[in-house]
Protein backbone atom coordinates (compact mmCIF):
# COMPACT_ATOMS: atom_id res chain seq x y z
CA UNK A 1 0.00 0.00 0.00
CA UNK A 2 1.59 3.62 -0.96
CA UNK A 3 2.14 5.90 1.99
CA UNK A 4 -0.02 9.33 2.35
CA UNK A 5 0.71 12.34 0.71
CA UNK A 6 1.32 14.13 3.92
CA UNK A 7 4.04 11.08 4.79
CA UNK A 8 5.52 10.81 1.71
CA UNK A 9 6.01 14.17 2.21
CA UNK A 10 7.61 14.66 5.57
CA UNK A 11 9.66 11.72 4.50
CA UNK A 12 11.47 13.69 1.46
CA UNK A 13 12.05 16.65 3.66
CA UNK A 14 13.55 14.84 6.32
CA UNK A 15 15.56 13.22 4.02
CA UNK A 16 16.33 16.24 2.10
CA UNK A 17 17.06 18.76 5.20
CA UNK A 18 20.34 15.82 5.93
CA UNK A 19 21.34 17.25 2.94
CA UNK A 20 21.02 21.16 2.69
CA UNK A 21 23.93 21.56 5.26
CA UNK A 22 25.96 19.81 3.28
CA UNK A 23 24.57 21.51 0.01
CA UNK A 24 25.36 25.14 1.26
CA UNK A 25 29.07 24.30 2.42
CA UNK A 26 29.64 23.27 -1.22
CA UNK A 27 28.34 25.83 -3.08
CA UNK A 28 29.94 28.62 -1.23
CA UNK A 29 33.56 26.80 -1.08
CA UNK A 30 32.82 26.77 -5.11
CA UNK A 31 31.42 30.33 -6.22
CA UNK A 32 30.00 33.74 -4.18
CA UNK A 33 26.11 33.42 -5.12
CA UNK A 34 24.57 36.93 -5.80
CA UNK A 35 23.06 39.24 -8.18
CA UNK A 36 25.59 39.75 -10.71
CA UNK A 37 26.83 43.23 -11.71
CA UNK A 38 24.23 42.95 -14.77
CA UNK A 39 21.52 41.22 -13.08
CA UNK A 40 18.09 41.19 -14.74
CA UNK A 41 15.67 44.20 -14.20
CA UNK A 42 12.42 43.65 -12.46
CA UNK A 43 8.70 45.16 -12.79
CA UNK A 44 6.05 45.95 -10.74
CA UNK A 45 3.32 43.38 -10.49
CA UNK A 46 0.47 45.93 -11.47
CA UNK A 47 -0.15 48.21 -8.03
CA UNK A 48 0.22 45.30 -5.96
CA UNK A 49 4.01 46.66 -4.41
CA UNK A 50 4.82 43.28 -5.52
CA UNK A 51 8.24 43.08 -7.35
CA UNK A 52 9.96 40.29 -9.66
CA UNK A 53 12.76 40.03 -12.27
CA UNK A 54 11.25 40.17 -15.62
CA UNK A 55 12.12 36.39 -16.12
CA UNK A 56 10.65 34.01 -13.89
CA UNK A 57 11.90 30.37 -13.51
CA UNK A 58 9.26 27.63 -13.82
CA UNK A 59 9.21 25.03 -11.45
CA UNK A 60 6.88 22.74 -13.34
CA UNK A 61 9.55 20.61 -14.10
CA UNK A 62 10.43 19.78 -10.81
CA UNK A 63 9.86 17.01 -9.38
CA UNK A 64 9.01 14.61 -13.37
CA UNK A 65 9.32 11.32 -12.87
CA UNK A 66 10.34 10.17 -16.12
CA UNK A 67 10.60 9.65 -20.12
CA UNK A 68 6.78 9.24 -20.92
CA UNK A 69 6.60 12.22 -17.97
CA UNK A 70 5.38 15.34 -19.47
CA UNK A 71 8.44 17.06 -19.60
CA UNK A 72 10.37 14.03 -20.65
CA UNK A 73 13.09 13.17 -18.24
CA UNK A 74 13.64 12.32 -14.67
CA UNK A 75 14.23 15.75 -12.58
CA UNK A 76 16.44 14.91 -9.47
CA UNK A 77 16.73 17.21 -6.24
CA UNK A 78 20.01 17.13 -7.30
CA UNK A 79 19.47 18.67 -10.35
CA UNK A 80 16.60 21.52 -8.82
CA UNK A 81 19.32 22.56 -6.36
CA UNK A 82 22.19 23.41 -9.13
CA UNK A 83 19.40 25.15 -11.65
CA UNK A 84 18.19 27.26 -8.48
CA UNK A 85 21.83 28.52 -7.70
CA UNK A 86 22.69 29.14 -11.24
CA UNK A 87 19.62 30.96 -11.55
CA UNK A 88 19.29 33.32 -8.56
CA UNK A 89 23.25 33.97 -9.30
CA UNK A 90 22.41 35.41 -12.21
CA UNK A 91 19.40 37.89 -10.93
CA UNK A 92 16.21 35.68 -11.25
CA UNK A 93 14.20 36.52 -8.13
CA UNK A 94 10.98 35.28 -9.30
CA UNK A 95 10.50 31.30 -8.83
CA UNK A 96 7.11 29.52 -10.02
CA UNK A 97 5.43 26.42 -8.86
CA UNK A 98 2.21 24.70 -7.95
CA UNK A 99 1.32 22.09 -5.81
CA UNK A 100 -0.58 19.81 -8.71
CA UNK A 101 3.23 20.13 -10.45
CA UNK A 102 4.68 16.39 -9.90
CA UNK A 103 1.65 16.05 -6.79
CA UNK A 104 3.69 18.35 -4.81
CA UNK A 105 7.35 17.93 -5.42
CA UNK A 106 8.17 20.51 -7.74
CA UNK A 107 7.09 22.21 -4.32
CA UNK A 108 9.02 19.94 -2.03
CA UNK A 109 12.53 20.37 -4.39
CA UNK A 110 12.18 24.50 -4.89
CA UNK A 111 11.85 24.55 -1.00
CA UNK A 112 14.92 22.59 -0.86
CA UNK A 113 17.08 24.04 -3.87
CA UNK A 114 16.41 27.74 -1.96
CA UNK A 115 17.72 26.15 1.58
CA UNK A 116 21.26 25.96 -0.76
CA UNK A 117 21.81 29.51 -1.67
CA UNK A 118 23.33 32.53 0.34
CA UNK A 119 20.79 33.48 2.46
CA UNK A 120 21.26 37.38 0.96
CA UNK A 121 20.24 36.16 -1.92
CA UNK A 122 17.40 33.87 -0.47
CA UNK A 123 16.40 37.29 0.80
CA UNK A 124 15.66 38.70 -2.48
CA UNK A 125 13.72 35.62 -3.85
CA UNK A 126 10.10 35.80 -4.59
CA UNK A 127 7.90 32.59 -4.54
CA UNK A 128 4.81 31.75 -6.51
CA UNK A 129 2.78 28.90 -6.04
CA UNK A 130 -0.96 27.78 -6.62
CA UNK A 131 -3.70 25.77 -5.17
CA UNK A 132 -6.00 23.95 -7.51
CA UNK A 133 -9.88 25.06 -7.56
CA UNK A 134 -10.49 21.54 -6.36
CA UNK A 135 -8.60 22.59 -2.96
CA UNK A 136 -10.42 25.50 -2.95
CA UNK A 137 -12.88 23.33 -0.52
CA UNK A 138 -10.09 23.78 2.47
CA UNK A 139 -7.83 27.00 1.52
CA UNK A 140 -6.32 26.75 4.41
CA UNK A 141 -5.66 23.42 5.13
CA UNK A 142 -3.86 23.39 1.10
CA UNK A 143 -1.72 26.60 2.01
CA UNK A 144 -0.41 25.06 5.11
CA UNK A 145 0.86 21.76 3.07
CA UNK A 146 2.18 24.22 0.55
CA UNK A 147 4.25 25.73 3.33
CA UNK A 148 5.35 22.48 4.26
CA UNK A 149 6.52 21.57 1.71
CA UNK A 150 8.20 24.72 0.69
CA UNK A 151 9.80 25.50 4.41
CA UNK A 152 8.56 28.23 4.52
CA UNK A 153 5.66 30.31 7.01
CA UNK A 154 4.73 33.02 4.45
CA UNK A 155 4.70 32.72 0.57
CA UNK A 156 5.21 35.91 -1.25
CA UNK A 157 2.31 35.05 -3.84
CA UNK A 158 -0.37 32.33 -3.80
CA UNK A 159 -2.90 31.84 -6.87
CA UNK A 160 -5.74 30.26 -7.43
CA UNK A 161 -4.44 27.98 -10.57
CA UNK A 162 -7.75 28.07 -12.80
CA UNK A 163 -11.50 29.29 -11.86
CA UNK A 164 -13.13 28.03 -9.78
CA UNK A 165 -15.84 25.55 -11.30
CA UNK A 166 -17.01 22.49 -12.42
CA UNK A 167 -15.11 22.81 -16.30
CA UNK A 168 -11.86 23.90 -14.66
CA UNK A 169 -11.99 21.66 -12.02
CA UNK A 170 -12.29 18.30 -14.07
CA UNK A 171 -9.05 18.59 -15.36
CA UNK A 172 -7.38 17.84 -11.80
CA UNK A 173 -9.75 15.42 -11.32
CA UNK A 174 -7.97 12.72 -13.02
CA UNK A 175 -6.23 10.28 -11.72
CA UNK A 176 -4.64 8.54 -14.48
CA UNK A 177 -0.55 8.57 -14.57
CA UNK A 178 2.26 7.69 -16.67
CA UNK A 179 4.32 5.05 -16.64
CA UNK A 180 6.63 6.96 -14.43
CA UNK A 181 4.05 7.75 -12.49
CA UNK A 182 3.37 11.06 -13.03
CA UNK A 183 0.31 12.60 -13.68
CA UNK A 184 -1.39 12.37 -16.93
CA UNK A 185 -2.43 16.32 -17.62
CA UNK A 186 -4.60 15.32 -20.53
CA UNK A 187 -6.81 13.26 -18.92
CA UNK A 188 -10.21 14.47 -16.76
CA UNK A 189 -12.68 13.39 -14.26
CA UNK A 190 -15.40 13.29 -12.93
CA UNK A 191 -16.70 16.84 -10.17
CA UNK A 192 -18.60 15.89 -7.12
CA UNK A 193 -19.28 19.55 -6.04
CA UNK A 194 -17.39 22.92 -6.76
CA UNK A 195 -16.43 25.15 -3.90
CA UNK A 196 -18.13 28.48 -3.61
CA UNK A 197 -15.71 31.15 -5.32
CA UNK A 198 -16.81 33.69 -2.67
CA UNK A 199 -15.87 31.37 0.36
CA UNK A 200 -12.74 30.56 -0.95
CA UNK A 201 -11.21 33.83 -1.96
CA UNK A 202 -12.55 35.19 1.64
CA UNK A 203 -10.39 32.57 2.84
CA UNK A 204 -6.99 33.57 1.03
CA UNK A 205 -8.51 37.70 2.57
CA UNK A 206 -8.00 36.16 5.89
CA UNK A 207 -4.95 34.05 5.55
CA UNK A 208 -3.19 37.87 3.90
CA UNK A 209 -4.22 39.26 7.08
CA UNK A 210 -2.41 36.76 9.21
CA UNK A 211 0.64 37.10 7.23
CA UNK A 212 0.51 33.65 5.48
CA UNK A 213 0.08 35.23 2.29
CA UNK A 214 2.10 38.46 1.15
CA UNK A 215 -0.02 38.60 -2.54
CA UNK A 216 -2.77 36.94 -3.41
CA UNK A 217 -3.29 36.25 -7.30
CA UNK A 218 -4.62 33.94 -9.70
CA UNK A 219 -3.77 32.11 -13.16
CA UNK A 220 -5.76 31.76 -16.01
CA UNK A 221 -9.04 33.89 -15.58
CA UNK A 222 -10.96 35.52 -18.03
CA UNK A 223 -12.36 39.14 -17.38
CA UNK A 224 -15.65 38.07 -15.97
CA UNK A 225 -13.89 35.40 -13.59
CA UNK A 226 -11.68 39.16 -12.73
CA UNK A 227 -14.14 41.17 -12.09
CA UNK A 228 -16.07 38.61 -9.71
CA UNK A 229 -13.10 38.26 -7.38
CA UNK A 230 -12.23 42.09 -7.62
CA UNK A 231 -16.20 42.71 -5.93
CA UNK A 232 -15.03 40.65 -2.97
CA UNK A 233 -12.26 43.64 -2.00
CA UNK A 234 -9.71 41.23 -3.34
CA UNK A 235 -6.44 43.29 -4.49
CA UNK A 236 -5.25 41.08 -7.53
CA UNK A 237 -1.57 41.49 -7.87
CA UNK A 238 -0.99 38.85 -10.52
CA UNK A 239 -2.93 37.01 -13.21
CA UNK A 240 -0.20 34.52 -14.75
CA UNK A 241 -1.69 34.01 -18.49
CA UNK A 242 -0.16 32.07 -21.64
CA UNK A 243 1.34 34.76 -24.11
CA UNK A 244 3.28 34.78 -26.64
CA UNK A 245 4.61 35.65 -30.26
CA UNK A 246 1.90 32.67 -31.40
CA UNK A 247 -0.79 33.22 -28.78
CA UNK A 248 -1.93 36.60 -28.57
CA UNK A 249 -5.51 35.61 -27.15
CA UNK A 250 -5.09 37.78 -23.98
CA UNK A 251 -4.50 41.24 -25.90
CA UNK A 252 -8.32 41.27 -27.18
CA UNK A 253 -9.64 41.89 -23.93
CA UNK A 254 -7.85 40.42 -20.49
CA UNK A 255 -4.93 42.27 -20.59
CA UNK A 256 -6.53 45.54 -21.31
CA UNK A 257 -8.47 44.99 -18.83
CA UNK A 258 -5.58 44.02 -16.01
CA UNK A 259 -3.45 46.98 -17.13
CA UNK A 260 -6.84 49.65 -16.71
CA UNK A 261 -7.30 47.40 -13.04
CA UNK A 262 -3.40 47.21 -11.66
CA UNK A 263 -3.07 43.64 -12.36
CA UNK A 264 0.06 42.66 -13.56
CA UNK A 265 0.16 40.04 -16.20
CA UNK A 266 2.63 37.28 -16.16
CA UNK A 267 3.37 35.10 -18.63
CA UNK A 268 4.09 31.26 -19.42
CA UNK A 269 5.03 29.36 -22.06
CA UNK A 270 7.20 32.20 -23.99
CA UNK A 271 9.01 29.93 -25.54
CA UNK A 272 5.04 28.26 -26.88
CA UNK A 273 6.78 25.02 -25.82
CA UNK A 274 9.70 25.01 -28.02
CA UNK A 275 7.62 25.95 -31.00
CA UNK A 276 9.18 29.04 -30.86
CA UNK A 277 12.95 28.25 -30.99
CA UNK A 278 12.21 26.63 -34.53
CA UNK A 279 12.99 23.10 -32.93
CA UNK A 280 9.98 21.58 -35.17
CA UNK A 281 9.11 22.23 -38.95
CA UNK A 282 5.80 20.42 -38.85
CA UNK A 283 3.18 19.04 -36.96
CA UNK A 284 3.48 15.72 -37.00
CA UNK A 285 7.40 15.90 -35.37
CA UNK A 286 5.86 17.82 -32.22
CA UNK A 287 5.53 15.52 -29.03
CA UNK A 288 2.44 14.68 -28.38
CA UNK A 289 1.99 16.61 -25.36
CA UNK A 290 2.92 19.57 -26.69
CA UNK A 291 0.29 18.87 -29.80
CA UNK A 292 -2.83 19.01 -27.70
CA UNK A 293 -3.25 23.05 -28.07
CA UNK A 294 -5.72 25.01 -30.28
CA UNK A 295 -2.93 25.33 -33.01
CA UNK A 296 -3.20 21.93 -34.23
CA UNK A 297 -5.91 19.74 -35.22
CA UNK A 298 -7.86 18.35 -32.78
CA UNK A 299 -8.20 14.72 -33.58
CA UNK A 300 -4.59 14.86 -32.25
CA UNK A 301 -3.64 11.95 -29.39
CA UNK A 302 -4.56 13.53 -26.00
CA UNK A 303 -6.20 16.63 -27.20
CA UNK A 304 -9.91 17.74 -26.29
CA UNK A 305 -10.12 20.85 -27.79
CA UNK A 306 -12.31 19.52 -30.77
CA UNK A 307 -11.32 22.58 -32.72
CA UNK A 308 -9.70 22.07 -36.68
CA UNK A 309 -6.41 23.80 -35.61
CA UNK A 310 -4.35 25.75 -37.48
CA UNK A 311 -1.13 23.43 -38.53
CA UNK A 312 -0.76 25.13 -41.96
CA UNK A 313 -1.11 28.75 -40.80
CA UNK A 314 1.23 28.17 -37.49
CA UNK A 315 3.74 27.23 -39.17
CA UNK A 316 3.74 29.58 -42.06
CA UNK A 317 4.18 32.44 -38.91
CA UNK A 318 6.64 30.36 -37.65
CA UNK A 319 8.66 30.46 -41.04
CA UNK A 320 7.97 34.32 -41.13
CA UNK A 321 9.49 34.56 -37.40
CA UNK A 322 12.44 32.65 -38.61
CA UNK A 323 12.77 34.39 -41.52
CA UNK A 324 13.11 38.02 -39.34
CA UNK A 325 15.03 36.49 -36.66
CA UNK A 326 17.79 36.03 -39.41
CA UNK A 327 17.27 39.39 -41.07
CA UNK A 328 17.30 41.28 -37.89
CA UNK A 329 20.24 39.15 -36.33
CA UNK A 330 17.99 38.71 -33.39
CA UNK A 331 17.99 34.74 -32.08
CA UNK A 332 14.04 33.17 -32.39
CA UNK A 333 15.14 32.54 -28.31
CA UNK A 334 15.83 36.21 -27.81
CA UNK A 335 12.25 37.31 -29.98
CA UNK A 336 10.34 35.00 -28.57
CA UNK A 337 11.65 35.70 -24.41
CA UNK A 338 11.88 39.81 -25.20
CA UNK A 339 8.82 40.37 -27.50
CA UNK A 340 5.89 39.77 -24.39
CA UNK A 341 8.04 42.27 -21.87
CA UNK A 342 7.15 45.08 -25.05
CA UNK A 343 3.55 45.10 -23.45
CA UNK A 344 4.17 47.67 -20.00
CA UNK A 345 1.50 45.32 -18.91
CA UNK A 346 3.80 42.54 -18.90
CA UNK A 347 5.63 41.99 -15.67
CA UNK A 348 7.34 38.69 -16.00
CA UNK A 349 8.24 35.98 -18.26
CA UNK A 350 8.15 32.63 -17.05
CA UNK A 351 10.49 29.88 -18.72
CA UNK A 352 10.75 26.39 -17.53
CA UNK A 353 14.43 25.06 -17.81
CA UNK A 354 15.82 21.54 -17.99
CA UNK A 355 19.36 22.45 -18.79
CA UNK A 356 21.97 24.57 -16.95
CA UNK A 357 23.05 25.98 -20.25
CA UNK A 358 19.69 27.61 -20.89
CA UNK A 359 19.71 29.40 -18.10
CA UNK A 360 22.74 31.63 -19.39
CA UNK A 361 21.18 32.32 -22.79
CA UNK A 362 17.63 33.32 -21.27
CA UNK A 363 18.91 35.83 -18.93
CA UNK A 364 20.59 37.04 -21.89
CA UNK A 365 17.64 37.05 -24.33
CA UNK A 366 15.20 38.57 -21.71
CA UNK A 367 17.93 41.66 -21.83
CA UNK A 368 16.92 42.13 -25.52
CA UNK A 369 15.79 44.97 -26.70
CA UNK A 370 13.99 44.94 -29.98
CA UNK A 371 14.02 47.87 -31.85
CA UNK A 372 10.55 49.22 -32.92
CA UNK A 373 10.97 48.10 -36.21
CA UNK A 374 11.48 44.64 -35.44
CA UNK A 375 8.31 44.69 -32.70
CA UNK A 376 6.36 46.11 -36.06
CA UNK A 377 7.23 43.51 -38.37
CA UNK A 378 6.69 40.87 -35.70
CA UNK A 379 2.83 41.64 -35.22
CA UNK A 380 2.57 41.89 -38.02
CA UNK A 381 3.92 38.43 -38.83
CA UNK A 382 1.94 36.98 -36.44
CA UNK A 383 -1.63 38.89 -36.99
CA UNK A 384 -3.15 36.38 -39.12
CA UNK A 385 -2.75 33.60 -36.49
CA UNK A 386 -3.79 35.23 -33.30
CA UNK A 387 -7.02 36.19 -35.38
CA UNK A 388 -7.73 33.22 -36.13
CA UNK A 389 -7.39 31.74 -33.01
CA UNK A 390 -9.38 34.33 -31.83
CA UNK A 391 -9.42 35.64 -28.17
CA UNK A 392 -10.14 32.14 -26.07
CA UNK A 393 -7.25 32.35 -24.05
CA UNK A 394 -7.76 28.89 -22.75
CA UNK A 395 -4.50 27.12 -24.93
CA UNK A 396 -6.75 23.30 -24.82
CA UNK A 397 -10.39 23.29 -24.68
CA UNK A 398 -11.93 25.29 -27.01
CA UNK A 399 -15.57 27.37 -27.85
CA UNK A 400 -17.63 27.06 -25.36
CA UNK A 401 -15.92 24.41 -23.41
CA UNK A 402 -13.09 27.17 -22.59
CA UNK A 403 -12.33 27.62 -18.81
CA UNK A 404 -11.13 31.16 -19.12
CA UNK A 405 -14.60 33.19 -19.03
Amino acid sequence: MSSSPKKRTRTLLNHLQNDQQQARTKVSKKETLGIGSSGLATRDAGSSGLVMSVLGFGCWQFGSKGKDDYWGLEYTQEMANKMVQIASSKGVTYFDTAADYAGGDSEIQLGAALKTIDPQIRNKIVIGSKITPNNCVDVEKHLNETLERLQIETIDLFMVHWPIDSNSMSHFAAHNTTESGGRDYAATGKVEAVPPTTLAFQTLLKLQKTGKIKHIGVSNFGVSQLKEVLALGVNIAVNQLCYNLIFRAIEFEILPFCQAHGIGVVCYSPLMQSLLTGRWKNADDVPTYRARTRHFNGKRPKSRHGEGGHEALLFNTLSKIEDISKRSGISMLQLALAWPLSNSAVVSVIAGITKERYISSNCEAIATKIPDNVLAELNLATEALKNAMGGNADLWQGGDDSRIK
